[in-house]
């Protein structure tokens, strides 16, 4: 059919379909591209336009009775400008239809990506199945504004979750916008970039010399012998409890003083070093492997062959108990307080951080707390600089001795 000027009384006067003719189209002679299509029951108005490499796309504009002929036409006028500026409509639909929602992100890509690279993947699955894929799983990623995630960070505070907790999850959420934007999933701003983090009050916990002494001699009167040695080797290194229960007679090497880590917390492999102490408490292990000879751990199951030993908690209550330990003392902080040991004795927090593996300072700065003596020490040194510590102390006059009384 010919062009034609496309109106409201046009398409009200259109006159019935011929006999087997599903629809029948009307081109606009005044905006070229503007179309209306006659069908049986309907007439629906599309724009048909070129993009850059010269391929042919039709946008579905709407229904009459649902839009007007003026409004078809108007915004068929606005996608014709846009294409002159080198846009191409179908292509933006497509590329926003495109974007996953947060629960297909997390399932298909976030989730894989974690599990192949963190040791603490467990702990992100868990985060984003109990609070944040519930709060904003069914929004695509593109939705997310910072207002929903302050409502998130905002219940769970009201949860009563502890500071650290909430700041775990705000920190997953916050890792998962900045890899979906470098993965080009979506364009914008990352709605987590400054999620509101709360402070966190670290604990203060760490064994005093004569607490260390008193709770090996309760490990070394303990029933459970390998379970002893587990918590006696964790003193001793700073080595977290999973790398000492899962550790191989493979990983272990005597001789150098050294007990590698295949793959850390931090996804690498770590080398633990050995002082004497350490390597004692391995030899003793080596000489009961008889017992179990085909079993590859240094800390062996009595239970299941060929498995590491399933747990010490049983041993380290016995021994804090024995050792007259605080209650809320955790296996932790066996770590935490050979992080202090090495603090006090001068050694710099860069080496301390080689030792107990971390990637950050910030995070051996946790860990390293100097004793009382040790700072008084430290303070003592700008006297000695000055030459103050042989001259006798400045006496207060007996005025000023009556004013401060």
């Amino acid at each position: 059919m010919p062009a034609t000027t496309i109106t409201r009384s046009l398409v009200q006067k259109l006159p019935p379909l011929p006999e087997g003719a599903a629809k029948h189209r009307i081109f606009d002679d005044r905006l070229v591209g503007f179309i209306a299509e006659q069908r049986r029951t309907t007439v629906t108005f599309y724009f048909r336009y070129k993009d850059a490499r010269g391929r042919q796309h039709e946008v579905r504009l709407g229904r009459l009775g649902d839009v007007t002929v003026d409004q078809a036409r108007r915004r068929a006028e606005q996608l014709k400008a846009k294409v002159s500026l080198g846009g191409d409509p179908v292509a933006e639909k497509a590329k926003l239809r495109a974007v996953p929602t947060i629960d297909e992100f997390a399932r298909d890509r976030y989730l894989p990506h974690v599990q192949e690279r963190q040791r603490s993947a467990h702990n992100v699955e868990a985060y984003l199945r109990k609070r944040i894929l519930p709060a904003l799983g069914k929004k695509a990623l593109d939705e997310v504004t910072p207002q929903d995630v302050a409502e998130l960070r905002r219940k769970m505070v009201a949860e009563g979750l502890a500071n650290g907790t909430v700041n775990r999850h705000l920190a997953t959420l916050r890792a998962m916008f900045n890899l979906a934007m470098k993965w080009e999933l979506y364009e914008g701003k990352n709605p987590a970039s400054s999620p509101g983090m709360l402070r966190e009050v670290h604990r203060d916990k760490y064994l005093s010399p004569a607490e260390t002494q008193a709770l090996f001699r309760a490990l070394a009167a303990d029933p459970d012998e390998t379970a002893a040695a587990v918590l006696a080797l964790l003193a001793v290194t700073g080595a977290r409890r999973g790398e000492a229960l899962k550790a191989r007679w493979e990983n272990v090497d005597l001789e150098r003083g050294l007990l590698t880590v295949p793959r850390s917390k931090s996804g690498r492999t770590r080398h633990i070093p050995l002082s004497a102490v350490a390597v004692a408490i391995l030899r003793r292990q080596l000489a009961k492997r008889q017992l179990h000879p085909d079993n590859p751990y240094v800390f062996p199951s009595a239970r299941r062959a060929g498995a590491p030993v399933e747990g010490v908690r049983g041993a380290w209550r016995r021994a804090r108990i024995a050792a007259g330990l605080p209650e809320d003392l955790r296996i932790h902080d066996l770590r935490h307080s050979f992080a202090s040991a090495l603090a006090n004795a001068g050694t710099p927090l860069n080496e301390i951080g080689t030792v107990l593996g971390h990637t950050q300072l910030s995070t051996t700065q946790r860990y390293a707390h100097h004793s009382p003596q040790r700072l008084i020490d430290t303070a003592t040194t700008a006297l000695r600089a000055w030459n103050l510590l042989a001259l006798p102390a400045p006496v207060a006059s007996e005025a000023e001795t009556q004013n401060a009384a």
